[in-house]
């Protein structure tokens, strides 16, 4: 296999979460008996480069045309959105002038935050969750950013003074396309910056649950300072920050428009500590994640023996491969609880367990609650609490234990 960045055949499979289906494909109804897709799920290591990277990729179209996540609905992330732009409007004195571009801009709610400052925004999405976005008022384009695009885009409007890609940079299949439009679409002295799941937070803290489909690649430094290196731009600062449970925030520019922060070379030290770029590493961590599966199987075998119900609480993706890779099934979980509309009535993918409103959990009060959002246990735990709901509740990662 071909390494996405690099293009180096030295990578090594370390580890397979078996064929799955895409973990936004939400199943309704009459779906039930028609057959689902399946993919293999397969992490690979790349010695040439470092990047840890999926081994297939799934056609975006399959994957996005028609998707459900809503960046809203995530109270912690609005929080962290709205701190970004605040943070990136001022760090880079945005003016009324200036142009702003978020690609993967979702229902647009990250933009919705350079309002106040009145600057120019534009966002990028190509699934029909920009609908939700040109509602309130946020312009737009409904198309897949690539290089292409990011030419028409340019030929329309000014160039972007800050681009950000948040949780998406990982998503893109062709990456090289992504980099090469953000450099014609970037003004001069302008920032790309992205915000990705941080490879070291999945290695340390057992997040395998992170790795699906649309997550084509798993971000340290060193690969993504060559891949910019490869189109004439550089990483200049980079921080890591808690969203996600976990994720690494990463500038870059036109070579030499910026100076390169000293937290370039102090996260390089971190990752390099923790043994990101050797191989042992990824072995060592995939017999941790066969470990964790049998333990959290043994967990929810022993609750059912006793007679216990258990549910689920949230449908994100990381719930799909979790759900998926344990062979978790309506035999363990009744149901899970969901606030988004648009999952609610559906059933999860492959495993097909009921998505119902939060209501009922709280009127059934299982003895178990399964956190499938646990990234944010910290915010549900206390909301669930106060709603009344009285059981306990099965935290799956980084080590399966009952809170």
């Amino acid at each position: 296999m071909k390494c996405q960045i690099c293009g180096s055949e030295e990578t090594h499979r370390f580890l397979s979460l078996g064929h799955q289906p895409p973990s936004d494909s939400f199943v309704t109804k009459e779906q039930l008996n028609e057959p689902e897709t399946y993919y293999p799920l397969d992490v690979y290591y790349c010695a040439g480069c470092h990047l840890v990277q999926l081994g297939y990729a799934v056609d975006p179209e399959a994957m996005f045309r028609d998707y459900l996540y809503t960046t809203g609905a995530n109270n912690s992330l609005k929080a962290s959105f709205a701190n970004l732009t605040k943070h990136l409007a001022e760090r880079f004195n945005l003016g009324q002038k200036d142009l702003a571009v978020d690609i993967g801009s979702n229902d647009g709610t990250l933009l919705e935050g350079y309002l106040p400052y009145k600057i120019k925004v534009l966002g990028v999405e190509p699934s029909t969750i920009a609908e939700i976005a040109k509602q309130k008022g946020i312009p737009t384009a409904n198309e897949f950013f690539n290089e292409e695009t990011a030419l028409k885009l340019a030929r329309e409007n000014d160039n972007a003074k800050v681009i950000t890609a948040t949780n998406v940079f990982a998503h893109i299949k062709d990456v090289h396309s992504v980099v090469r439009g953000v450099k014609t679409l970037l003004a001069e002295g302008g920032a790309f910056v992205t915000e990705s799941h941080h490879l070291l937070s999945m290695v340390t803290q057992m997040q395998y649950d992170s790795i699906y489909h649309e997550h084509l690649r798993y971000y340290s430094l060193k690969p993504l300072i060559h891949l910019f290196g490869k189109h004439g731009m550089e990483v200049f600062d980079a921080e890591l920050i808690t969203t996600h449970g976990g994720s690494i925030r990463v500038y870059a520019c036109k070579k030499g428009d910026h100076p390169v922060s000293g937290n370039v070379a102090t996260i390089i030290s971190k990752e390099e500590k923790a043994g990101l770029y050797t191989s042992g590493a990824y072995d060592q961590f995939a017999k941790k994640v066969t470990e964790a599966k049998f333990k959290l199987q043994e967990l929810l075998r022993d609750a059912k023996k006793k007679g216990r119900r258990i549910v689920g609480v949230g449908a994100p993706a990381k719930g799909s491969t979790l759900l998926n890779y344990c062979s978790i099934t309506r035999d363990e979980l009744d149901y899970t609880v969901e606030k988004s509309p648009l999952k609610i009535g559906r059933f999860t993918p492959g495993t097909h367990i009921p998505i119902v409103e939060e209501a009922r959990m709280l009127r059934d009060q299982p003895e178990y609650a399964l956190i499938l959002s646990w990234n944010i246990k910290d915010e549900i735990i206390p909301k669930l609490r106060a709603a009344g709901y009285k059981g306990e509740f099965i935290i799956p990662c980084p080590e399966p234990h009952v809170d």
